[in-house]
């Protein structure tokens, strides 16, 4: 019975992969906007910025121009990036910085960072975004033309950046791919959705009246996609899901040491956060490529069976996302340090919470 269900869960995630796919929009660069666009990242000290990818992208615009785009940069207390995220607005003009050293306590960084510059954004297309992300000039006027022609906010998916053939077999382990088919189905989006785009990195885009009636004064979790989801739900504002295609790319670290150490953070700040959505959906992507290797020679039969459903979700997945085929094959690399962090992770957390104690006495 227990088998059945692992199989079941694949075929699940097989089926919405597929459908989202085929009903989703992938960003193309032959669409066209006329209008102004405004982008916000907010930073906070969990995010990353990749300067030398920002560069070379910005610079490489042609319609867009600093009359029709702005870049807001939300900056939260002192992050390590300012320094490199003002070079880039003294070469890019309309990239603007807002830096908040200080805010009030108890108030969540990025949406009090956010209501802060409300009043200043005017775009008629608003995209909100995670600093990780590089754009191409086709990704914001795609989006764009995609909003206002649907009249309806988008949740676009990043492209992993192709950087090195072992980093990449770990970034495409994330909750972006290993559970994506979620994505996109309504009636799962309160108990699936609304934990995984916690998780996930992407856009939201959205026009400037849709941005201006979310209440970011009640917005207390930790993830700001997580919180506009449910804002949207509550008013019956449905969202669609895309595809960014190689126009939005997610980066990572060169370095897979530095990758594992961050997952290992990772884990630790999904629970201290209270994110437990999130966490249980990881351990359940994990679980179920880890589980036909464990259990193969009790039922040598249905783990063959789940390792070609498997290989057949990430077959659908590389056409999807477009990854590279020596990426796909490495990928039971990746799962290998995803599993071997959270065990490190969860081991760490256990040791801090009753090793302190020591022995009961009498």
């Amino acid at each position: 019975m227990f088998v059945f269900l692992v199989l079941c869960s694949i075929t699940f995630m097989i089926f919405t992969l597929v459908r989202n796919a085929l009903v989703g929009v992938q960003l193309n660069s032959s669409d066209t906007y006329q209008g102004d666009i405004e982008l916000i990242i907010p930073i906070t000290t969990r995010s990353e910025f990749y300067l030398e990818p920002w560069m070379k992208s910005l610079h490489s615009f042609r319609t867009l121009q600093g009359n029709n785009l702005r870049i807001h940069i939300l900056i939260d207390g002192h992050h390590p990036a300012m320094t490199a995220w003002q070079e880039l607005h003294q070469k890019l003009p309309f990239v603007e910085l807002h830096s908040f050293p200080l805010r009030p306590e108890g108030e969540a960084a990025i949406p009090w960072m956010i209501r802060q510059i409300s009043p200043q954004i005017r775009g008629r297309i608003v995209i909100i975004g995670d600093a990780e992300l590089v754009p191409t000039e086709s990704a914001f006027l795609s989006l764009a033309h995609h909003v206002a022609k649907a009249n309806k906010p988008f949740f676009v998916l990043p492209q992993t950046a192709r950087l090195t053939h072992m980093g990449e077999s770990v970034a495409v382990l994330n909750p972006t791919l290993a559970l994506a088919s979620v994505f996109g189905f309504k009636k799962y989006r309160r108990n699936l959705s609304h934990p995984l785009m916690s998780i996930a990195q992407g856009w939201m885009g959205m026009s400037l009246k849709l941005f201006h009636e979310l209440d970011w004064g009640k917005m207390a979790l930790p993830s700001w996609k997580q919180s506009i989801a449910e804002q949207w739900d509550r008013s019956q504002q449905s969202y669609t899901v895309a595809f960014g295609e190689k126009h939005l790319l997610r980066y990572y670290p060169d370095e897979v040491r530095v990758q594992i150490q961050q997952m290992r953070t990772y884990w630790e700040e999904l629970w201290s956060n209270g994110d437990r959505a999130g966490l249980w959906l990881f351990a359940v992507a994990i679980f179920l490529w880890f589980f036909p290797i464990a259990s193969f020679w009790f039922f040598p039969l249905w783990s063959i069976a789940t390792l070609i459903l498997l290989g057949l979700y990430r077959f659908f997945s590389k056409i999807v996302f477009q990854e590279r085929w020596p990426s796909v094959f490495l990928h039971p690399f990746g799962c290998m340090v995803w599993i071997v962090t959270f065990f490190w992770w969860a081991s760490g957390a256990l040791r801090e919470r009753y090793g302190a104690r020591g022995p009961l006495r009498s």
